[in-house]
């Protein structure tokens, strides 16, 4: 079942979010339906759709965390940030798809 994630993260800026993303790598996740990155009011905001919660959660604990990390060691990154985000997501349930 599809599951989406939306997350937005204060004081992030663009510059930031390249730097984690630069650490992910150019490969697509598995799992990884679609992807949308942009500033918000607030920051910068992510909106992805995965094949499920299960894919979500992999990427998230096998690479998101690492590339956060290793951009805070390199980069100056304020890995922080990063973990103080806000989230909000559905499931297939909710999606016309």
């Amino acid at each position: 079942m599809p599951y989406g994630v939306v997350q937005d993260m204060p004081g992030v800026s663009e510059h930031e979010y390249r730097q984690v993303e630069r650490h992910l790598g150019p490969d697509r996740p598995k799992g990884l339906l679609a992807h949308v990155a942009g500033p918000s009011d607030e920051g910068w905001r992510i909106i992805n759709i995965w094949e499920d919660e299960a894919a979500f959660r992999a990427f998230q604990t096998e690479r998101l965390v690492r590339a956060a990390g290793l951009a805070a060691q390199e980069d100056g990154f304020d890995a922080g940030k990063a973990a103080g985000f806000r989230s909000a997501s559905v499931d297939g349930t909710e999606m016309p798809f």
